[in-house]
């Protein structure tokens, strides 16, 4: 090639060049998403110079760097972390890096040609390393030019801007969630202050602690003392090794602020060396009016994790709120004991009130409709639909065994297992599993839960559901035929761990209706002690397929009023039914 046409091939290349940086530029810059950005930045190299495997890696803390993106290469690289001293200033080949008097750079050197890369390009900004590209060799074997370092560092530089910007943002997005997180916990505090305050029997308020623990902190081992004519005592133990001694007394009665037994915090006494022995990891004070009151002592968490700051001053204010529920109890003793029945039926009505949605939402394209009645003793029967995006909704009914405030309490766990749970969008089998742990800690052998659950998804018309042990819903098709959901495994509370639970998903179309039930709908009893009955039901529901969400709810309810005339109602009534219209 003659002078005039390597000026004229390099001139090109030069504006391909400038081409190639301006469209990454405005790519970049036009993204906050981190994955976008470094996809891009890869691209851009890889494409230009026709490359077939790169990295990049970011700086993590100071002056360790972690692979956040990979092309060509496989994903458990993804992650990987090395440390990298601060002086690159220009792109250099990896054979050079092998060759540092450095360790770091060397074992650095060593994962690069691991990964037959061939090239590592520093990001700076403002001459400080935010991070490195690394790249193979070109698919053509030719050696990387001067001119194409210039213009793997013109991407360099362009991208470190870029990346910068999108972390600052991810910082700030990890901000708010930390303030949402917050807002949440103020939520549920007051949640739980509310129900505490609702009722003055201590052992209601116990267990409504205990299910926070169990269920929110996941804390399986814990004891609660409260001073009683002046002396400690524990009210609550779910600690089963745990035997009373003297010692306890002298370790908790001087107890001012939390205590956290960890390698840095070691047990400097005979006496708290008793409470580390007894499995116990944190102690938080539980005070009113500035007065030690109680001492709430918990073990290590399901996992081994240890509480961070934040969830220590969570569990300081629910020590806090337990302890003066406890006091305003104790204040109001003789007056629960003296109406100690009629005042059950009020929390139990109360409670089993709070469970139900006060208003069914309005699935786009679907009709929902729901009614629960009890009978004249409280039970626990319970259904809600919750919205968990614009078109999923989770859809659940359930009874637990037996009546009245324990009844009633349970399905309150029940409802509070769900809601905590149904937002991580587990699996639904590993979801079932974790409320089925929740509530058999709760319970003793003759408490269970009946329960069936499922996703409604609005756009795809599907509805993936477990039957834990309920009476299956039934499934109406718009072309008449029917079928029972039974997919699932046992009922909640019984075992744990349970036999896997098994999932499926059905799809719906227009006109069909998916009705869901409990035992007081087949169960109901005529004045002749006669069953309702399942094969009644399902000619009822199939008879009348064609209605409505709601006028199916009303002719079933009607048909049972009229079965059950002159008789008592034995159980609680509850029907939850989802028809798609279009």
């Amino acid at each position: 090639m003659d002078r005039q046409a390597e000026h004229s091939t390099s001139a090109h290349d030069i504006i391909s060049d400038s081409g190639a940086l301006l469209e990454l530029s405005n790519v970049l810059n036009s993204s906050t998403d981190l994955d976008f950005i470094l996809g891009n930045i890869l691209l851009t190299s890889m494409g230009k110079l026709l490359i077939s495997r790169g990295v990049v890696l970011l700086e993590k803390e100071k002056q360790t760097y972690q692979i956040k993106s990979v092309k060509g290469l496989r994903t458990d690289h993804l992650h990987s972390t090395y440390f990298l001293p601060p002086g690159w200033e220009h792109a250099v080949e990896v054979t050079v890096l092998e060759n540092s008097p450095d360790d770091a750079i060397r074992h650095f050197a060593a994962c690069c040609r691991s990964c037959a890369l061939e090239i590592i390009i520093p990001m700076l900004l403002d001459g400080r390393l935010v991070g490195v590209i690394g790249l193979g060799g070109k698919v053509s074997n030719k050696p990387f030019l001067s001119a194409d370092l210039t213009f793997l560092e013109s991407v360099a530089a362009v991208a470190a801007t870029a990346v910068k910007s999108a972390l600052k943002i991810e910082e700030l997005r990890q901000l708010n969630r930390r303030l949402d997180s917050k807002v949440q916990e103020m939520n549920t505090l007051f949640e739980i202050s509310r129900e505490m305050n609702t009722t003055f029997d201590p052992e209601d308020i116990l267990r409504t602690l205990s299910y926070a623990l169990m269920g929110q902190l996941r804390v399986l081992r814990y004891i609660v003392f409260t001073l009683e004519n002046g002396t400690l005592r524990p009210v609550l133990t779910r600690l089963p090794d745990f035997v009373p001694h003297s010692e306890y007394q002298r370790a908790l009665a001087g107890l001012r602020e939390t205590l956290v037994f960890s390698e840095h915090r070691v047990p400097e006494n005979p006496h708290e060396q008793w409470l580390h022995d007894a499995g116990l990891s944190t102690l938080i004070p539980m005070n009113t009016q500035h007065q030690l009151r109680g001492v709430l002592c918990l073990g290590q968490r399901i996992g081994g994790e240890r509480f961070d700051t934040s969830e220590l001053e969570y569990l300081h204010a629910l020590a806090n709120i337990t302890i003066s529920a406890l006091e305003n109890a104790r204040l109001v003793k003789d007056t629960i004991e003296r109406q100690r029945l009629e005042q059950e039926l009020t929390v139990a009505k109360i409670i089993q009130n709070g469970l139900l949605p006060k208003a069914l939402p309005s699935p786009s394209g679907y009709e929902v409709a729901a009614v629960n009645e009890s009978s004249q003793q409280v039970g626990g029967d319970y259904y809600d639909v919750i919205a968990l995006s614009a078109h999923e909704y989770v859809l659940a009914i359930a009874d637990v065994a037996g009546k009245g405030v324990p009844a009633a309490l349970l399905m309150a766990n029940m409802q509070a297992a769900l809601r905590t749970i149904a937002p991580l969008r587990l699996p639904l089998p590993d979801a079932t599993a974790r409320m089925n742990a929740v509530i058999h800690a709760n319970t003793g052998v003759d408490k269970f839960i009946t329960f069936f659950w499922g996703v409604l998804d609005t756009q795809a018309h599907t509805l993936s559901y477990v039957n834990a042990g309920h009476n299956p819903p039934y499934l109406l098709h718009a072309d008449g035929s029917m079928r029972a959901l039974t997919e699932g495994g046992l009922i909640l509370g019984v075992l744990d761990p349970p036999p896997p639970y098994a999932s499926e998903t059905v799809s719906l179309t227009p006109g069909d209706t998916m009705v869901s039930y409990t035992d007081g709908v087949s169960e109901a009893m005529s004045k002749d002690m006669e069953e309702f009955g399942d094969e009644t039901l399902r000619t009822l529901l199939q008879s009348n397929r064609s209605l409505s969400a709601h006028l199916l709810l009303e002719s079933v309810r009607d048909e049972i009023l009229a079965f059950t005339e002159g008789a008592q109602q034995s159980d609680d009534i509850t029907m939850l039914i989802v028809r798609r219209l279009r």
